[in-house]
């Protein structure tokens, strides 16, 4: 496998294979720099436009190539609701069966890369890229500006191996921080997010694609789906009434 470029053109092209509609090296502004970056690329897929924002689920995608072995501590899972990147659907509704959602599934999430003083983080400073480009697109009017769900994602290969605290060793797992954003160029204060990013092994990226990404779109989907045919059949059940009961 060849470093660099080719490894991100080569894991897009996995993800346009399985039917994504993918928007190579999207530039950002990062928050704290004020500068414009490129994320690795977004991948979407349109459902059902049920409001004027349309309905997405969306990948921002940053693939790495790691030449050398990662540390990461690991922790018990906060199991943040918060942290599940889902905007115009009732969460209280939804997780009321957590299994769902993998998410909540996982028993532990990395919360820090344990860095060796002279290497350089290269899976930290993706992890953040991810998530700073997530924050950014979901601007109003921006790429990602739409109702639907978002999937920060860091996609890694190379003979580096990822392990954790004790040395044991971690192929795919759930990365959880807070993290300040502030709109950039904007006066007002920075909102505190909190964020599940997950970090695949290249090999894993198509069991993520077809066992974990879609049957969640499908879960939210279909409970939103299910939500306006219940509201429509009351309001069908409002009309027959007001038409027995003209006087009322």
């Amino acid at each position: 496998m060849s470093s660099g470029l080719d490894f991100q053109y080569k894991i897009e092209e996995r993800v346009q294979a399985k039917g994504w509609d993918t928007f190579p090296e999207q530039s950002y502004i990062d928050d704290v720099e004020l500068k414009p970056r490129d994320n690795d690329f977004i991948a979407i897929q349109e459902g059902t436009r049920t409001n004027p924002r349309g309905n997405q689920i969306a990948l921002v995608v940053e693939c790495k190539y790691l030449p050398s072995d990662v540390s990461v501590h690991m922790r018990p899972n906060p199991n943040q609701e918060d942290a599940y990147f889902l905007d115009g659907y009732s969460k209280i509704d939804l997780f009321r069966d957590k299994s769902r959602f993998h998410i909540f599934n996982a028993p532990k999430v990395a919360t820090n890369i344990i860095k060796d003083s002279d290497k350089k983080d290269n899976l930290g400073s993706a992890i953040i890229q991810a998530i700073k480009a997530l924050l950014y697109f979901r601007g109003s009017g921006r790429k990602l500006h739409a109702k639907g769900l978002f999937y920060p994602v860091v996609v890694y290969g190379g003979p580096g191996k990822i392990v954790d605290q004790d040395g044991t060793p971690l192929d795919n797992f759930l990365y959880y921080r807070s993290y300040e954003w502030k709109e950039p160029h904007s006066q007002d204060r920075a909102v505190t997010r909190y964020l599940y990013v997950d970090v695949i092994r290249e090999n894993d990226l198509e069991h993520y694609l077809d066992d974990i990404f879609l049957p969640e779109r499908n879960v939210v989907i279909g409970h939103d789906a299910f939500r306006e045919m219940i509201a429509r059949r009351d309001n069908i059940d409002r009309q027959f009434r007001r038409q027995q009961n003209p006087g009322r």
